[in-house]
């Protein structure tokens, strides 16, 4: 009965939202929240520009040349001879050296010269490293990257991959700490948060000297982002009529892809990494200052018992609107003013309390007891990891598929995002959601690993396959947000979706690794590890049951019922286990 009288009052407040309408008031939420999408594929995918390895030659001074060994396999990093070394050739191998005699003079010119510039050559910079301590870059393509700036070649070739995997370790720390923050603090204080630290850390990370502070900076960049990113797209969705919401969803994804495309154009005209990231980081001075103007979520302010607040903002952007409420609406804000703060609380409360970390526990558990939610929570982090390392993986291998031409790569990948959105919602309001998954998954993955041998001189052709790969694998990953949140019950949706966001992250920081570190042993790694990523990932979608015109379910009994149809064919519900009936008491379902 209480939750009768909840959903009742919840009903209530979404037709006052309805009936307010979508305008001015949701405006300035939606502009912040493409402000932060505008900034996003500089955090996420910038390192394929901002980290690309150019090409290099190392060279001796005369001291050492003498002790130039032969071409070996034997280190973890390519060598050569330094007398097979053309004054035009940039081969991006390092040089052996032998057990040296004179190991003083070497230790002492191994010092990196105060002002990294060689006595020999002006275009030569010593390194300190043993395997190349005169370095020469070819900035042909760019004229400064985070690898060329900090010689993370040879010795240092594995310290690399930390540019892009620490974004994405500070992402997940976001993920852990923005659920609570936004429930507790409220989303604007929250995005204020974020929005504050994503600021400072690019700073800091445009002008730091040093590679270590970078690193540290890329981690708060990413808690920021995350911060700002959940927050935002909540706040969009809680203010938000219904019958807009799919737009108010699609609109932010639309501006992520162009902006991947503007950033290409931007590092072909900007090929220094630091100011590319001053550049395209502007958006943030936007945001923050809009994060002050906004207005909080009616629906969190109710949820803390503030009714009177929500009230307010409610009858304000019906004045900003121009409506004039009907009495039904009128009568359900006036009596959610008269309220009181405990009768409120109790109406709006968060029955699932989602902050408790006990309670937390006993949903993963009652999950894992029953059998459809077992395998929903064991399938689709398993599958999100897959596929936002093929996500992510395609767009950061830009410098493997195409060393000479990235801009080109990204802005493709781009365009492809924009078209595959706009395919996607077509598609998916006629075809199940897991035909379509599986579909676009497995073809995606099977097109990167039918191109490994397409001869080079065919190179448009590798173009073509991988680009419709990347195509399929954004409408997929566009289909799955809105196929995670029907897999999941209300009682535990939000939570769900976290968990699964943060084994996705951990997939996503694997793959500089692959890009970056196993490519150099086999060239043809990245292709097929993100293949057999998108086929795996394509054949666990028909273990998890199909939602398509399906109501969302509430409870976890729900999800059973559903699960029990799907596999058994049979129009009857679950028979309701005794566990079942533990976890709707826990939950107070």
């Amino acid at each position: 009965m209480a939750q009768a009288s909840t959903m009742a009052v919840a009903d209530s407040v979404e037709e006052v939202i309805t009936e307010i309408g979508f305008g001015r008031w949701q405006a300035l939420v939606l502009v912040a929240s493409l402000l932060l999408h505008a900034t996003a594929p500089v955090q996420q995918v910038g390192s394929t520009l901002t980290s690309a390895p150019l090409p290099f030659r190392c060279s001796y001074d005369n001291i050492q040349s003498a002790n130039i060994a032969e071409v070996t396999n034997s280190t973890s990093f390519r060598t050569i001879q330094e007398k097979d070394i053309g004054l035009n050739d940039f081969p991006s191998q390092c040089l052996q050296v032998l057990d040296n005699p004179i190991g003083e003079q070497l230790t002492q010119y191994n010092k990196p010269l105060s002002d990294g510039v060689s006595k020999i050559s002006l275009s030569q910079k010593a390194t300190g490293l043993p395997s190349c301590p005169l370095i020469e870059y070819d900035f042909s393509t760019f004229d400064s990257t985070v690898i060329s700036e900090w010689d993370l070649v040879c010795e240092n070739a594995s310290y690399r991959p930390l540019f892009q995997m620490t974004y994405s370790i500070g992402a997940i720390l976001g993920c852990l700490f923005c659920g609570q923050m936004s429930d507790r603090l409220g989303r604007k204080r929250t995005l204020q948060i974020g929005g504050v630290l994503s600021l400072l850390s690019v700073i800091a990370t445009s002008i730091s000297p040093w590679y270590w502070c970078v690193i540290f900076a890329r981690i708060l960049t990413g808690t920021g982002t995350m911060l700002m990113l959940f927050p935002v797209y909540t706040l969009v969705s809680e203010i938000s009529p219904s019958s807009q919401r799919t737009l108010t969803a699609m609109l932010p994804g639309l501006m992520y892809f162009l902006s991947v495309s503007v950033l290409a154009g931007a590092a072909y005209f900007l090929p220094h990494w630091r100011k590319l990231v001053i550049v395209c980081n502007t958006p943030l001075l936007l945001f923050v200052p809009i994060t002050f103007f906004i207005d909080e979520s009616p629906r969190w302010l109710l949820q803390k018992g503030r009714s009177s607040e929500a009230v307010e903002i409610l009858r304000k952007a019906a004045s900003q609107h121009k409506v004039t409420l009907s009495p039904s609406s009128s009568l359900i804000l006036n009596k959610l003013g008269q309220m009181s703060k405990d009768i409120v609380t109790e109406k709006f409360k968060d029955n699932s309390n989602s902050n408790d970390e006990l309670s937390t526990f006993r949903m993963l558990l009652a999950c894992y007891k029953a059998r459809g939610m077992r395998t929903i929570m064991i399938v689709t982090p398993f599958m999100w990891l897959l596929k936002r390392s093929l996500y992510i993986g395609i767009i950061l291998n830009a410098n493997n598929f195409t060393g000479s031409n990235p801009f080109q790569y990204v802005a493709l990948s781009g365009a492809m995002g924009v078209i595959a959105i706009i395919l996607s919602i077509p598609l998916s309001l006629k075809m199940p959601r897991r035909i379509l998954l599986a579909g676009t998954l497995s073809i995606g993955g099977i097109l990167l690993l039918l191109e490994l041998p397409v001869p080079l001189e065919y190179f448009w052709i590798k173009w073509i396959m991988v680009m419709i790969s990347f195509c399929l694998v954004c409408g997929a990953f566009q289909v799955n947000y809105v196929f995670l949140s029907e897999l999941f019950p209300t009682v535990i949706r939000t939570r769900g979706f976290t968990f699964t966001n943060l084994i996705g992250s951990l997939g996503e920081m694997s793959i500089p690794i692959v890009t970056d570190i196993a490519v150099q042993y086999q060239w043809w790694a990245p292709s097929v590890t993100f293949g057999l990523a998108g086929i795996i990932g394509g054949a666990l979608v028909p273990l998890l049951p199909e939602t398509k015109d399906r109501p969302l379910p509430e409870t976890l009994q729900d999800v059973e019922d559903r699960y029990w149809l799907d596999y058994t064919g049979l129009d009857e519900e679950a028979p309701a286990s005794k566990d079942v009936t533990k976890r709707k008491a826990t939950f107070q379902v």
